[in-house]
This record gives structure tokens, C-alpha cells and sequence, in this order.
């Protein structure tokens, strides 16, 4: 396999995470070729680090898009550019591989799946959490039946994030933080772990009076699945006490035959009634989460198989969070096909 050449948008925080991850894991697979970021000191720190001259480093990702062409674009910005970004990558022949959330507004994501299909171009968003050991485990305990039918999962994530700033300013002043920044991924995760497509989701969103948050730093929602599995989903950014932060949120899943339980790490508790808990660690994985995610994406473009979250696929758990935000501010149900008619799927 030739290595990917890649035009990378972002260069600090999740960018720079994505860019170490390129080069201490995919050396032989991509080759960042030019260096986007509007932060000229970090810029320049990155580019000296990846041996970039001043030529393949840009502030404006329109200009870069012109004088780089790459075999893929890297996006790793905030939601509310990845839509204008990776529409100017697809439409100047490179596929896109995009942080979550897909975008900031369903009509910009939708945008961005009606240029994919436009160019017949590869775009996947990440979604990091599906590609865990225990949460692996889940699904194979209900794909190979091994505690009979699934009834319900419930989910929980809970971070204490009382203090303004601690999970980033602009997190604290945005509206819908905890859905945009949180929710996305566990929404996701609901639709991973049951195996179904949200069919209706209600519920509601709120602010506690001690929140450091400027809009709802709660929420808790319901949704009906399509294969019949009902979803729970408790969301919580001011938490005070019993944390289910990030990596170590709670799912417990009810089957037929016994109830699931996984959070932190690789840990699995399978409880029978009237039988002792089975408790063990999951198979381990030879590449998981981001890495995951980037290796599938390189695959696709060798002409392997798409990605499981490729954007026609992802736009299914960006729509949850879509329904959320307007049930929350009308209290009334949302059904998820409805926000995605006009979408050739």
C-alpha cells in the first residue's frame, strides 16, 4: 500500500492529536504534506516538527486547498467549519475524514453527505467510542445471543464540570454544549450498542442553578429503536458526585437472560438472578479507537470496504442530537426520519 499523502486542517489540540497519532503510528501509511491553522505560533511549531517549509503551511484553508493536493484532507477543527472545509476538500478532489460532530447545523451536514455523493468521494466522521474492548464485548454478547433477546440499554455520562473553563470556555458559553460537544458520541454509542436506528426520541434539557454553564448542562432523553430496543440516556456536565467522565461512562444493558454492565476500561459484569456476577476483561483489540477509525478510513481509499461511520451513516446519530435540541425546547417527541427526507440514504 502506497502511502497517503495529507493535507491536515488543525494543528492544536484534537488536530495535534491527530497529527502524533499520524506520525507515531501511520509513518508508513501518511505523510502530512501540508499544515493548516489560523494560530501562526502553532503553526509553526507543527510545521518545524513535520519538516513542512513555509510553502506548505497557511492560515486560510482555501489557499491551501488550491497549492496542496493531497491524497486526503484531515479535519480537525471546531463543528462550526468542518462543513465549508470539507465541501472545498471533496470538491477539490480529496476525501474527507472529519472530526464529530459532523457540523454544526443539520443542513451544513447535510450539505456536506449531498458533496460526497456529488463526487462519488470517500467522507467518514470519527467516532472514537465505539471502538473500545468492552464496548466490542457488548455487541458481540448480543449479536452471538449469549444472554437471549435485548430489551433496553441505559446510558450515562456524567462529568464535573462545575468550574468555568474546565471542559474549555467556549464549551461553557455555547448553546447545547452538552448535546454538540457530549451526546453526539453517546447517542452514537446507543445506536452502536443496541444495533437499531432511533426511531423516536423525546426528553428534556435543563440548567441547574449552581451550573457554570451559560445554556443546559443536563439533559435526559428517550428513544425508541427500530429493532425494539428502547434507549435511556442521562446526561450531566455539572456533576457533583458519582462520575461517569469521559472513557468511563456507564451502559447497562438488559437482555432477556441477564443484565450488561460496562464503564471504565475493559471490564465486563454479567449479572444472572439467582446467580453469582461473571465478571472479565474483554478481548483486547490490536488497534482501537482513533487509530481504529484512521486505519478503516485508509483501507477504504485502497478500495477496502467504507467506513461503519461514514457520513451517510454518522448523519443517523447527528439527527439525535437534532431532535434533541428541538424536543428540549418544545417538550414534544421527535421522529428521527423526519429531519432526514430529503436524503438519499
Amino acid at each position: 500500500m502506497a502511502i497517503k499523502t495529507c493535507l491536515m486542517i488543525g494543528a492544536g489540540g484534537m488536530a495535534g492529536g491527530w497529527i502524533s497519532m499520524f506520525t507515531k503510528s501511520f509513518s508508513d501509511r501518511i505523510k502530512i504534506i501540508g499544515l493548516v491553522d489560523v494560530n501562526k505560533d502553532t503553526l509553526q511549531r507543527q510545521g518545524q516538527a513535520l519538516g513542512l517549509g513555509d510553502d506548505r503551511l497557511f492560515t486560510d484553508y482555501r489557499e491551501a486547498m488550491d497549492k496542496i493536493k493531497a491524497d486526503f484532507c484531515g479535519i480537525a477543527t471546531p463543528p462550526q467549519f468542518h462543513s465549508p472545509q470539507a465541501i472545498s476538500a471533496m470538491e477539490h478532489g480529496m476525501p474527507v475524514i472529519c472530526e464529530k460532530p459532523i457540523a454544526d447545523t443539520l443542513d451544513s451536514a447535510k450539505a456536506m453527505i449531498r458533496t460526497s455523493q456529488r463526487t462519488g468521494l470517500p467522507c467518514a466522521i470519527i467516532q472514537n467510542y465505539r471502538y473500545a474492548p468492552n464496548k466490542q464485548e457488548l455487541v458481540r454478547i448480543r449479536e452471538e445471543g449469549r444472554l437471549g433477546r435485548l430489551q433496553h440499554i441505559l446510558g450515562r455520562y456524567a462529568c464535573d464540570y462545575r468550574k468555568y473553563g474546565s471542559w474549555g470556555a467556549w464549551r461553557h458559553d455555547m448553546e447545547f454544549g452538552l448535546l454538540f460537544e457530549g451526546s453526539v458520541h453517546h447517542f452514537d454509542m446507543l445506536r452502536f450498542l443496541s444495533g437499531g436506528d432511533c426511531e423516536v426520541l423525546m426528553g428534556f434539557g435543563w440548567n441547574p442553578e449552581w451550573s457554570s454553564f451559560k445554556h443546559f448542562s443536563s439533559g435526559m432523553y428517550l428513544m425508541k429503536m427500530d429493532n425494539g430496543v428502547h434507549t435511556f440516556y442521562e446526561g450531566n456536565s455539572s456533576a457533583a458526585g458519582i462520575l461517569n467522565c469521559w472513557h468511563s461512562e456507564y451502559y447497562r444493558a438488559e437482555f432477556e437472560n441477564g443484565t450488561v454492565e460496562i464503564s471504565y476500561g475493559s471490564q465486563i459484569a454479567i449479572h444472572r438472578a439467582g446467580q453469582d456476577t461473571e465478571i472479565y476483561e474483554a478481548p483486547a483489540m490490536n488497534i482501537s479507537g482513533h487509530n481504529f477509525l484512521f486505519a478503516e478510513f485508509l483501507d477504504w481509499l485502497d478500495g477496502g470496504k467504507p467506513s461503519v461511520t461514514r457520513i451517510e451513516d454518522n448523519i443517523k446519530s447527528f439527527a439525535m442530537v437534532i431532535a434533541a435540541v428541538d424536543a428540549t425546547k418544545d417538550g414534544q417527541s421527535k421522529r428521527i426520519a423526519d429531519y432526514l427526507t430529503d436524503l438519499d440514504l
